[in-house]
């Protein structure tokens, strides 16, 4: 029984021990397990993790694309707005050049009209005082291009004299008889009767000028003989002058249209010939020695053209 027993004993000391290895094994493989669990647990997080940070820098890419898309539309936004800005711009510049072109065209074709007018009006002065002259027997000839009403001047005066020939005194008060009676109807300050219904204040003044011809005195240097026709010239243009005004006090009072005197006189010597009487002979000399009545335009503008460019200067921003 003994025996028996000791066997029994060592039986039971394999059985544990069987037991023993084989809880071991589980264990180990159970650690193996959880090993293998661990590292695919680590592997896994860490593929997360990649799959994280990949989907928080497509969100990142995300919102800068939105956000660059944003501004690209913002952009797009301000470019047409700045687009129709400049189109409006453009059309409402197109509009300003077009009404500035159509004032300019109106301006200028009313200033052609006020000049054809003042001229057609200066004509029909030059002509009613040369018919006026003519029929008292005074003979002037006319250069309507200049204004001028010419009379020559060895019917007035004597050779190389300031005074007038015995004849001549009537000559000059007939003058400023006919130009009493025409003059004020083109001026300020006076009212003619008879007057043209559209005649108005056109001329800026009326010069009484004084030439000679070009003929050296004798024993004279060139430039003292230049400076005695000079003289000669203004000495005759002033005895006219002081006739016309003694004659028709009414002349003195005439006026432009900017209120000064429009009666002048100016002696230009030998310095003015006739363009038709350049030669050196008697006839042309004869023809220079002259005393010329010339019709100044004025360069006042009409009110129309004033209101034109009133207009024009609004449209360019230039009133003050």
């Amino acid at each position: 029984m003994a025996t028996s027993t000791g066997a029994e004993g060592e039986g039971g000391e394999g059985y544990f021990a069987s037991i023993s290895d084989l809880m071991v094994g589980v264990l180990f493989v159970f650690l193996l397990m959880l090993t293998v669990f661990a590292l695919n647990f680590r592997d896994a997080e860490e593929e997360q993790m990649i799959e994280r940070a990949r989907y928080e820098e497509a969100l990142r890419r995300a919102e800068l694309a939105e956000t660059e898309a944003q501004q690209q539309a913002e952009h797009a936004r301000q470019a047409q707005a700045e687009a129709l800005r400049q189109s409006a711009e453009a059309a409402r510049q197109r509009a300003q050049n077009e009404e500035l072109r159509h004032l300019l065209t109106e301006a200028v074709a009313q200033l052609e009209r006020d000049l054809e007018n003042r001229q057609n009006q200066r004509n029909r002065l030059l002509l009613s005082l040369e018919k006026s002259l003519q029929d008292q027997g005074v003979r002037v000839s006319l250069d309507p291009g200049s204004g001028i009403l010419r009379l020559s001047g060895d019917l007035l005066f004597e050779t190389g004299q300031a005074v007038y020939r015995a004849e001549a005194q009537q000559t000059i008060v007939t003058l400023a008889d006919v130009l009493s009676g025409l003059l004020p109807c083109y001026a300020v300050g006076g009212r003619a009767d008879g007057c043209p219904p559209d005649s108005m204040p056109i001329l800026e003044t009326m010069l009484v000028e004084g030439h000679t011809d070009r003929q050296p005195y004798r024993n004279l240097a060139p430039s003292q003989s230049q400076a005695r026709n000079d003289r000669l010239s203004t000495d005759r243009a002033l005895a006219v002058f002081q006739t016309l005004r003694q004659t028709q006090p009414v002349l003195e009072g005439l006026r432009n249209s900017d209120g000064l005197p429009l009666l002048g006189v100016s002696g230009y010597g030998e310095r003015r010939p006739l363009p038709e009487a350049q030669a050196a002979t008697e006839e042309d000399y004869r023809r220079n020695r002259r005393i010329d009545l010339r019709f100044v335009l004025s360069a006042r503008t009409s009110e129309e053209l004033q209101r034109l460019r009133d207009r024009i200067r609004g449209l360019l921003g230039t009133v003050p």
